[in-house]
């Protein structure tokens, strides 16, 4: 089944397992691309910017490796201001543009495709940002709670 013009075709039997609440939908951070926000590895130069420091050797290696988790954390520890200054860099780089055009439609439309006939929402996200919190306060989505899940903490 096609939803719009030259859009993918669903298979029937997915859409029922959706239905049914068999579907999870997982979301990760290229859906915060529009609302102006970087993928992991944008997310890590953002922060080693703010610091205004250049990754160690060590670090680098990680970043080469594509390995940001074990960066922020070797940085964490390197850097004079420790975890606290990092994360604090952290919650810098994930302000979200509101203001940028479709900056939350993706959510939006995340939440009403994740939600089956009993009215449950199945969506899990590692993002860190605060997306779908707004589009929950606006109240497009009332009756929801995030749960998120990472091994990263910030």
């Amino acid at each position: 089944m096609q939803f719009i013009k030259n859009g993918p075709d669903i298979p029937e039997e997915l859409l029922e397992a959706q239905e049914e609440g068999r579907v999870v939908f997982f979301c990760g951070a290229g859906i915060s691309y529009p609302a102006g926000l970087p993928g992991f590895g944008g997310l890590v130069d953002k922060i080693y910017d703010a610091l205004g420091v250049s990754p160690t050797a060590v670090e680098k290696t990680a970043l080469d490796n594509f390995q940001y988790d074990t960066a922020i954390g070797l940085l964490e520890r390197s850097h004079s201001g420790g975890r606290p200054a990092v994360r604090k860099a952290l919650a810098g780089a994930l302000k979200p543009d509101f203001t940028r055009p479709k900056a939350t439609q993706t959510h939006q439309a995340l939440l009403t495709l994740s939600k089956c006939r009993s009215g449950q929402t199945r969506l899990v996200t590692t993002n860190f940002d605060r997306v779908f919190e707004k589009v929950i306060v606006d109240g497009k989505h009332e009756h929801m709670y995030l749960c998120r899940t990472s091994t990263a903490r910030p």
